[in-house]
Parts: structure tokens; C-alpha cells; sequence
């Protein structure tokens, strides 16, 4: 079974809490997708608001923001759990990692889809996961899943056969296939794809949140559509 995680990028509280009621029962951990209106011109909700809602899901950041080291405290404080931060804009990579790890979540880089993974190799070993955009970082719901990710993909499980593999943008059953496939190679052996299903994780928006029935469509993504 894939591990599907629902992805929530809005504007406002009550949109957010509408989306969050969705997979209320139904998912175990939620993203959410902060953007400070300087990553990206879309303003989202804060995690502060994370302290007004009472549910059992654990949260995960994806912060497309501005300094994302600036960022770790106000995220911890909000109880989020694990959290990536988009390179683009980050100044101090280890800094950022150290930070997140001391205030006790798991620490994650993100990638956006015209990013090299660039330095990643020297401290992929200090993180727990890495996002890789397959779409444009900051929008969701509008954009189609961009394959140039796969070569990222197989790139990342090269440096590192335990490090989270995230993928997230533009996700379908079709693509979730091509990502598992790209984690190890073209040519997969049977046991090999099972286990990539242990290091890989996909961010699922819109097309999961906007389906008529969010269980039934999660269900079908984790099984791929069997």
C-alpha cells in the first residue's frame, strides 16, 4: 500500500478546516502548505491557527516561504510534526535542519521543480525526508505533474537508500507508478517495487480533497487504483 498524505494549501481558516474535516477519520497525517506571499504570490493560512483545532491528525509543514530557518519556532510551537523547507530561498541549509531537529520534528528538504539537487548529497544523511515538486512550487490544483522528477527521484534513493522520498504535485494513480518505478530503475524486480513503497510518500491536493467521495479516492490511490 503507497502512502498517500492530503495536502492542504488555502487561503483562509474556514476553507482550511472544511478540507482538514474531509480526511478527519480517514488520514493520519495532513501537509500544510505555508506560503508568506514572497516564495510565491499566494498568501496561506499560518500555522499558528494549528492551535484553535482540535483533531487527532499530525501535521506536517511544507514551508514555501521566505527564510524557512526563520520559520522552525513558530512551526514547533504550532505542533507540527515534520517539516520541509523549500531551498530556493533558504540561506542556511544545516542551520535549518539543526533547528527543526532540536525543536523535535522531523527535518526535510524541499526541491522545486527547476531546483538541482545541488549540495543535497553531503547532508542527505541528517535528513529524514526530501520533497520533490512535480509541479511549480506554490499553487495547487491547477498545474499537471511535470517528469522531469523522475530522474530526481532515482537520484535521491542513489544517495540514500533510507532517506523519505516525497513527491508532491499533480498526482494520479498513472504518475504514482512512474515515480515508484523511477525510485529504483527501469528494469524492477518484484521485491524491489514493494519496497519503495516503504521510502516514498506522495502529496495529494485538489484531485484528492475535491473528490466526491475522499475516502473512496484515497483508498483507490493507496492501492493504485486496484
Amino acid at each position: 500500500m503507497v502512502t498517500i498524505v492530503p495536502a492542504i494549501l488555502e487561503k483562509d481558516i474556514t476553507a482550511f478546516e472544511e478540507k482538514l474535516k474531509k480526511v478527519w477519520g480517514v488520514a493520519k497525517r495532513v501537509q500544510m502548505d505555508i506560503i508568506d506571499g514572497k516564495y510565491a504570490p499566494t498568501e496561506t493560512v499560518m500555522p499558528e491557527i494549528l492551535l484553535n483545532i482540535d483533531t487527532i491528525v499530525d501535521f506536517e509543514g511544507h514551508l514555501m516561504v521566505d527564510k524557512p530557518e526563520e520559520w522552525v519556532d513558530r512551526c514547533a510551537a504550532a505542533g507540527i510534526t515534520a517539516l520541509y523547507g523549500q531551498v530556493e530561498k533558504m540561506e542556511d541549509r544545516a542551520k535549518f535542519i539543526a533547528d527543526t531537529e532540536a525543536a523535535g520534528m522531523k527535518a526535510g528538504l524541499a526541491f522545486d521543480i527547476d531546483t538541482p539537487l545541488d549540495g543535497l548529497e553531503e547532508m542527505i544523511n541528517s535528513l529524514d525526508g526530501v520533497l520533490l515538486m512535480s509541479v511549480k512550487a506554490g499553487s495547487q490544483g491547477v498545474q499537471k505533474f511535470d517528469e522531469r522528477v523522475l530522474p530526481k527521484i532515482k537520484k535521491v534513493r542513489e544517495m540514500s537508500e533510507f532517506v523519505t522520498i516525497v513527491v508532491d504535485g499533480g498526482l494520479n494513480v498513472e504518475n504514482i507508478k512512474k515515480c515508484l518505478v523511477a525510485e529504483w530503475s527501469q528494469e524492477i524486480a518484484e521485491d524491489e517495487f514493494s519496497k519503495s513503497f516503504l521510502g516514498m510518500e506522495f502529496a495529494v491536493g485538489s484531485d484528492l480533497l475535491n473528490a466526491e467521495n475522499v475516502e473512496e479516492e484515497l483508498l483507490r490511490l493507496e492501492n493504485l487504483g486496484v
